[in-house]
């Protein structure tokens, strides 16, 4: 599964009419909440083994976004 597949998959359990995501698709667009945006990031951070800092968490709107922030931080790790 590709990465905004499975962002895809991951807000669709947060049931917010959510009919397409794509790349600009942002957690406003997506009505989440500030408790839903974190859970929906730890999520993320488990599925693919990284660590956001709260900082970098904070700067995050969109799933473009979270797909450049996997991509850093995968690489930091290498």
């Amino acid at each position: 599964m590709d990465r905004l597949a499975f962002l895809e998959t991951l807000a669709k359990k947060y049931d917010h009419n959510l009919s397409d995501l794509n790349a600009d698709t942002s957690f406003e667009d997506l009505h989440m909440d500030s408790y839903e945006i974190v859970d929906f990031l730890m999520k993320v951070e488990d599925e693919f083994g990284i660590v956001i800092d709260g900082e970098k968490m904070l700067e995050i709107k969109t799933m473009q976004d979270i797909l450049d922030t996997v991509k850093e931080f995968s690489q930091e790790e290498i």
